[in-house]
């Protein structure tokens, strides 16, 4: 299956300077001025994330790993777009679960308070948004469960899962989610963590707390401690990834 159409359903070529960027440049270049215009990223994933969750999803069907595929915090759609995308060419008997609040993120307490990273209702995206997405593009909807984790995981999460997309932002919400996705992950199976950045692994200087998300991985190394699987970094420009593969 051809992976282009994550480049071409959505706008993420952010990097690509508009035509008065490109002018400016060569100014600055000619004036010896070390300074490069390009339009500014998006807020929410890029292009580099999305093949990693194209790929890492495409692998577990292709290896026939049992179950279906969750989407832990979808937001506004992309991901989950991505996802139904590869289902329906690739293993279209497999079930897309689709989790949010549609309300932004909850109440912040804790740790994640300390971080001064994000507040509550940050990146609330309605559920008529992701609805009517995945209408103009002619995609059968996902099992879509409206509400805080803590309420729509424990009753809705399928029995086996296949491949899993945690992206909570917050320590709190990776932390509910963790437990009851890992006892439902089929042997192989694959969770992918949105935003997980291991500055010993990837050091990155100017960015910002939101491609940070801290709270993502002190909940990742409590949860794993001990455990057999371990969480490994996948590069994403100015994002970073994680995944583990359940043994």
């Amino acid at each position: 299956m051809d992976n282009a159409f994550i480049a071409t359903t959505f706008d993420w070529d952010h990097r690509t300077p508009k035509p008065w960027q490109m002018y400016a440049n060569k100014t600055f270049n000619k004036l010896r001025v070390p300074v490069r215009l390009s339009p500014a990223p998006g807020h929410m994933a890029n292009v580099e994330a999305r093949m990693n969750l194209f790929h890492l999803l495409e692998q577990v069907i292709a290896y026939g790993v049992p179950g279906d595929v969750v989407d832990l915090g979808c937001n506004a759609g992309d991901s989950s777009i991505v996802m139904q995308r590869v289902l329906k060419a690739l293993a279209p008997d497999r079930q897309l679960h689709a989790f949010d609040s549609f309300e932004g993120l909850p109440e912040v307490s804790g740790s994640d308070r300390q971080d001064g990273v994000y507040a509550k209702g940050y990146m609330a995206a309605p559920l008529e948004v992701f609805r009517r997405k995945f209408d103009q593009l002619g995609l059968p909807h996902p099992h879509v469960h409206m509400g805080w984790f803590q309420d729509t995981v424990p009753q809705y999460l399928p029995e086996r899962i296949a491949f899993a997309l945690i992206d909570g932002d917050l320590y709190e919400s990776t932390r509910q989610v963790l437990p009851a996705v890992y006892e439902r992950m089929a042997p192989g199976a694959i969770g992918m963590i949105a935003v997980y950045y291991d500055e010993k692994v990837l050091p990155r200087r100017g960015l910002s707390g939101g491609y940070r998300s801290p709270g993502v991985k002190r909940a990742c190394d409590e949860f794993f401690a001990g455990k057999p699987e371990d969480v490994r970094v996948l590069y994403a420009n100015e994002y970073s990834n994680g995944y583990f593969r359940k043994r």
